[in-house]
């Protein structure tokens, strides 16, 4: 007797005539009833009073903007992927293996939660509707054509699904990493179809399907731990505690697992006779397939350290990207900065340094540490370390954990974005360099022009700021200006001390030590922490922070989440590791207001806003070049 397709989506021949298909009474049910109470509940999310519309009303289309978390968000499209690649498998397999009706009802399921999700995706704004409606629409159209019992054209359309599905995962994914997710969806595809076609027949009939898809249940599991592996590897996992102790490195641990799982259930049901074993395959493999998804979307762990180079890191740390930067990262002490003031850093909690921004500590680092523990409250992160072998320069370190630690650190900041090889030798504290000395000397002539009476000096213990000191001195006697001990309510300051001495002096000037001549600071403290607070005071630049290169220079901080250190120290060894020429015609005086400024044209730069020196302000030049 011929056996007709109908009459193996429901079993044998003669079973088939008296089995009946699913009827739409008990489909409807199967696809509506999940897919009313979830829409509903995606609806009492968007309401007003979840604080999400702002009083709009419900949602509808998703006009309302996003009201779901991101991880719901996540889960919602793990779901809707998985589900998705369930239908796809089953029908891409239907020629090889006739479908039992438990299979057809596991699809229709299948399709009844894929089209939930991507409706409830679409309503909380987590996707567009040209996302979700196509991937729901091709859904419904392969799981009736797979009911229907029609093999080829089901099985053309599974491809054409499972294609569209591997296409979706190479979105935003470059070079190998492209065939690396295609091959992925496709493995789960095909794993998944064989779970969904063995696992509910008969025993005769499941012995049979899973001989005869033995070798692609075999490939896809070993394509999808391959893939797993070199996905892992691509988002910073590695065999160490960093990684053991990860998301990402549970997730991996799990995969493989349930692929083990999955395997060794599957290889005991194809010997055995027990009716539990392909059920509890079935079940590992869509664990297995869930797993897997997940991991492509959990964010990358950070790369390992470079050997003996200065650490940057931006890492997740009280629900925002918090910047880490460990220098030198050699043997013994080491500077931590900390985007934020709450943190403790191997044991140590950071503090606030004046001048500086976020929290500083410094910790002793032996030979062979290789990672680093940054807590805050209840989270706790850990970075990779490759200290090497030998110690930083003795006078590099002796300036990083002194006073003028955090310049010190901008300034190696600024080498390491301009990717040059070795380290500073010393601090920029250690000397005066001669265009600051320059610099200072503009400033007390453009003072003594003005007619100031008198100056008065702030300074501290630094090599610098002594011999910043002696130029000042030097130029005040040139131009017949005296030098005070203390500030003069008609005189003028002139701040030379480090970024900490000089961030106090210009908070004291501020709440109530003003002159009428005015504050005016050495060039490198020209930074967001010290000149951003509206102190009033002003600096004298040999360079213009609008202008090209120091845009470059913003750029590369911005780039690594490092904005905040900008400064000039960190400004020259950027640009003397990049090559960058600064054209100035001299140095001038430089005010820091609290607005953005628009230059007509820097660098290629026009009508965009440049990036800043200060936060919520920025420098803007108010002489022209001075005199020597």
């Amino acid at each position: 007797m011929a056996t007709s397709d109908e009459d193996v989506l429901t079993g044998t021949a003669g079973e088939g005539r008296r089995a009946r298909r699913p009827s739409p009474r008990v489909l409807a049910p199967v696809l509506m009833v999940p897919l009313l109470v979830l829409t509903d509940t995606a609806t009492a999310w968007a309401q007003p009073d979840g604080g999400h519309n702002g009083g709009h009303g419900g949602v509808s289309g998703g006009v309302a903007g996003t009201v779901l978390t991101g991880p719901m968000t996540v889960t919602l499209g793990v779901a809707a992927l998985v589900a998705s690649a369930l239908v796809a498998g089953a029908a891409t397999l239907h020629p090889f293996v006739p479908p039992s009706r438990s299979a057809a009802i596991a699809v229709e399921t299948g399709t009844a939660a894929a089209v939930a999700v991507l409706v409830i995706g679409w309503l909380g704004g987590g996707m567009t509707a040209f996302a979700a409606f196509p991937q729901a629409v091709g859904v419904v159209a392969v799981a009736v054509l797979f009911v229907r019992g029609q093999r080829l054209v089901s099985a053309s359309a599974g491809v054409l699904l499972s294609a569209a599905l591997a296409y979706g995962a190479t979105l935003g994914r470059t070079g190998w990493q492209v065939p690396v997710a295609a091959a992925h969806i496709m493995a789960a595809v095909l794993w998944l179809g064989t779970a969904v076609l063995v696992a509910p027949a008969d025993g005769g009939t499941r012995r049979a399907s899973l001989r005869r898809l033995a070798p692609v249940a075999s490939g896809a599991a070993t394509v999808l731990l391959t893939t797993t592996v070199l996905t892992s590897a691509d988002t910073g996992l590695r065999l160490d505690a960093v990684s053991a102790g990860s998301a990402q490195g549970l997730v991996v641990g799990l995969t493989v697992l349930f692929v083990a799982a999955a395997a060794a259930l599957g290889a005991a049901a194809l010997r055995g006779t027990d009716q539990l074993l392909p059920g509890a395959a079935a079940a590992v493999v869509v664990l297995a397939v869930v797993s897997g998804a997940v991991l492509t979307v959990l964010p990358p762990l950070a790369g390992p350290a470079e050997t003996g180079r200065p650490l940057l890191r931006t890492m997740a740390l009280g629900g925002q990207d918090v910047p880490v930067v460990v220098v030198p990262q050699r043997p013994g002490l080491n500077l931590v900065h900390v985007g934020t003031p709450r943190a403790v850093v191997a044991g140590s909690p950071v503090a606030d340094r004046s001048g500086a921004p976020g929290g500083w500590v410094v910790v002793d680092l032996p030979a062979g540490t290789d990672l680093l523990t940054i807590e805050s409250g209840d989270e706790r992160v850990q970075l990779r370390l490759d200290l090497g072998p030998d110690p930083a320069p003795p006078a590099l370190v002796a300036g990083l954990v002194g006073p003028d630690g955090p310049e010190c650190l901008s300034a190696v900041l600024g080498a390491v974005l301009a990717a040059t090889a070795e380290l500073p030798v010393r601090c920029p504290a250690d000397v005066l360099s001669p265009a600051d000395g320059a610099a200072l000397r503009s400033t007390v002539r453009f003072l003594a022009d003005r007619g100031v009476p008198s100056l008065h000096l702030v300074a501290d213990g630094s090599p610098r700021s002594a011999a910043a000191t002696a130029v000042v001195r030097e130029a005040a006697a040139t131009h017949g200006v005296p030098l005070v001990d203390r500030v003069d309510p008609v005189g003028a300051v002139v701040v030379v001390s480090g970024w900490e001495g000089g961030g106090r002096s210009l908070i004291e000037e501020a709440i109530g030590l003003s002159t009428v001549g005015g504050t005016y600071t050495a060039p490198w403290l020209a930074t967001g922490p010290v000149l951003g607070r509206q102190t009033g005071a002003v600096t004298t630049l040999d360079f213009d922070p609008r202008d090209g290169p120091a845009q470059r220079y913003l750029a590369d901080l911005r780039a690594a989440g490092m904005t905040a250190l900008a400064s000039p120290a960190g400004f020259r060894t950027w640009s003397a590791a990049a090559g960058e020429v600064e054209a100035g015609s001299g140095p001038r005086i430089f005010a820091a207001v609290q607005v953005s400024v628009m230059p007509a044209g820097v660098g290629g730069m026009d009508h965009r806003a440049t990036d800043r020196w200060l936060p919520g302000g920025a420098f803007t030049p108010v002489t022209p070049p001075l005199p020597s």
